[in-house]
C-alpha cells in the first residue's frame, strides 16, 4: 500500500501537546483517545485463541482500539480478571488501546460508577492498566442520574482521564433518547460515541444517510461544533457494502474516528472492511479538531454554534480567519471585504490568483496558494515575489492537505472545510513565530 505524504513534524508535536493527558497507565499505545479504528467485545465473548495471536490479527488489520466489556450493574467490577490481565498485556504489545466499558442500569449511579472506576484501576500481572473508559448510557437516561454517575467517574479518575460517553444515536426512536442530556455529556466526557445502528428490525435504514444525520445531529444537540465524535458502526449482521457506506458517511461528516460493534464476533468480511479504515479517515483528524477548537476559543471563527466543521468555508470567511490569526491585533469585527482588501494591498491575493467571489466556497488548492503567498510576504517583510509566490518553501510543511494513511496518487482539489482551514491556518501561523 502506497503511503501518502508524512504529516509535518509540527503537526505531530502539536498533536502530542493537545492530546489529553492520561492517568497512570502503561505508555504503550500512541497518544490520542480513540484514534484509529476499533471493535467492541462483550464480556462473554473474550477471544478463544491465545491472546498473542488474536492481537496480532487485530494489529494486522489496523485496529488500534479494543473496547472490552468488564461488567454489568449486576456483576462484580471485573468479571474475568484472569482473562482481562493477559488481554491487556497482549494488546499493549501490539500498540492497541484497551478501553473498559460496562452496561450501567443506573439504579444506583454511584455503585455503577465505582465498578467502572475499579476496572480502570485494574492491573495486569505485568503492571498494565486500561487506557480509558467508555461509559455505556442507554438504560436510564434521567439527567440527575447521568450526572451523578458521570461526576463520580470524573471526580474519582481525574480531569485528564480519557472518558467516552456511549449513547444512542439521536435518530433512534427509543423513548429514553429524548432524555439524553447532550450538553452535560459534552462537559464530562472527552468524546461522544453514538451507537449508530442502521440494521434495524423495525425499519430499513440507509447506512450512509443515517450516519451523516447522526453526526450532524449530535453536534447540534451538544451545542459545540468542536465536540469529538467517535461513531460506533453496526456490525450486527451487516454486509461489507453497508459498512463501506458507513465509513464514507463518517468521512464526509468529518467524524473523528469510528469502530464496529459485532453481534458476537467480527466476521472475516467485516475485518477486511475495517482494514480499509485509513482510506476514509485522515491520520491527523484529532489535530484538525484541536486546531478548530483553538480557533473557536480565540474568537477567530465567528458564530461557532452554527458552524458545521465538515461544511465548505466561504472564501471571505477564510480571508477573515487568516488575517485574524496571522496578524495579531486586527479588529475582530472585520468583514470579508475588509479582510480581502487587506490581503490584496499586501500583494497576497494577486500572486495567489485568488477567486473573485467572497461568497463562494474556496477550493483547497487556492487556499494553500493564498497561505503560501502570505507566509512569503510576512517572512520577507514586503510584497510577495512573483517567481516564488506559488511554490513550497523550506519551512512550508503547512502547505499539505490533510493526510490519509493510504491516499490515491492524484489529489483532486476540493472545497476547503472548516477543519481543513483551521489546520492550515494554525500551522501557518506557528511557522511564522
Amino acid at each position: 500500500m502506497k503511503l501518502c505524504r508524512e504529516i509535518s513534524a509540527l503537526a505531530v508535536a502539536l498533536l502530542a501537546l493537545l492530546a489529553p493527558p492520561v492517568m497512570s497507565r502503561a505508555a504503550s499505545p500512541a497518544e490520542g483517545l480513540a484514534d484509529g479504528p476499533g471493535i467492541w467485545m462483550n464480556m462473554w465473548n473474550y477471544p478463544e485463541e491465545d491472546y498473542e495471536s488474536y492481537c496480532l490479527k487485530l494489529h494486522s488489520k489496523g485496529i488500534r482500539n479494543l473496547f472490552v466489556q468488564v461488567s454489568r450493574s449486576n456483576t462484580e467490577a471485573v468479571v474475568h480478571p484472569e482473562k482481562l490481565g493477559p488481554l491487556i498485556d497482549a494488546c499493549h504489545r501490539y500498540k492497541i488501546r484497551v478501553l473498559a466499558w460496562s452496561f450501567a442500569e443506573l439504579r444506583s449511579p454511584e455503585a455503577d460508577a465505582d465498578k467502572l472506576i475499579e476496572a480502570c484501576h485494574f492491573q495486569s500481572a505485568s503492571g498494565q492498566h486500561m487506557d480509558g473508559l467508555a461509559a455505556n448510557l442507554e438504560k436510564d437516561l434521567t439527567a440527575a442520574k447521568v450526572e451523578a454517575y458521570s461526576l463520580r467517574l470524573r471526580h474519582s479518575l481525574g480531569s485528564t482521564y480519557p472518558m467516552i460517553a456511549v449513547v444512542y444515536s439521536p435518530l433512534n426512536m427509543a423513548p429514553q433518547v429524548a432524555q439524553i442530556p447532550w450538553p452535560m455529556l459534552g462537559q464530562y466526557y472527552d468524546v461522544i460515541a453514538p451507537m449508530n445502528y442502521w440494521n434495524s428490525k423495525y425499519k430499513k435504514l440507509d447506512p450512509y444517510e443515517y450516519t451523516k444525520a447522526t453526526v450532524q445531529r449530535v453536534r447540534q444537540l451538544v451545542g459545540r461544533p468542536d465536540v469529538e465524535i467517535h461513531v460506533i458502526g453496526d456490525a450486527m449482521g451487516t454486509t461489507s457494502a453497508s459498512i463501506n457506506q458507513f465509513f464514507k458517511a463518517c468521512q464526509e461528516s468529518a467524524a473523528t474516528s469510528a469502530s464496529l460493534y459485532p453481534n458476537q464476533r467480527m466476521t472475516a468480511d467485516q475485518m477486511e472492511c475495517i482494514s480499509h479504515y485509513s482510506e476514509y479517515f485522515p491520520v491527523n483528524s484529532r489535530f484538525r479538531l484541536a486546531a478548530l477548537r483553538e480557533m473557536i476559543k480565540k474568537g477567530i471563527i465567528e458564530s461557532p454554534a452554527n458552524v458545521n466543521p465538515a461544511q465548505a468555508m466561504m472564501r471571505g470567511e477564510f480571508y477573515k480567519m487568516l488575517v485574524r490569526q496571522i496578524y495579531v491585533g486586527k479588529p475582530q469585527g472585520m468583514t470579508a471585504e475588509t479582510a480581502a482588501a487587506f490581503l490584496d494591498r499586501s500583494g497576497v491575493l494577486e500572486k495567489a490568483n485568488n477567486g473573485p467571489d467572497l461568497n463562494q466556497p474556496i477550493e483547497s488548492q487556492e487556499a494553500y496558494k493564498v497561505v503560501a503567498s502570505l507566509v512569503e510576504v510576512r517572512s520577507s517583510g514586503g510584497k510577495a515575489n512573483a517567481k516564488t509566490a506559488n511554490r513550497k518553501t523550506t519551512n512550508g510543511h503547512w502547505f499539505s492537505q490533510p493526510a490519509f494513511a493510504a491516499e490515491k496518487p492524484a489529489v483532486v482539489s476540493k472545497p476547503l472545510s472548516y477543519l481543513d482551514a483551521a489546520q492550515l491556518v494554525l500551522q501557518a501561523s506557528s511557522s511564522l513565530r
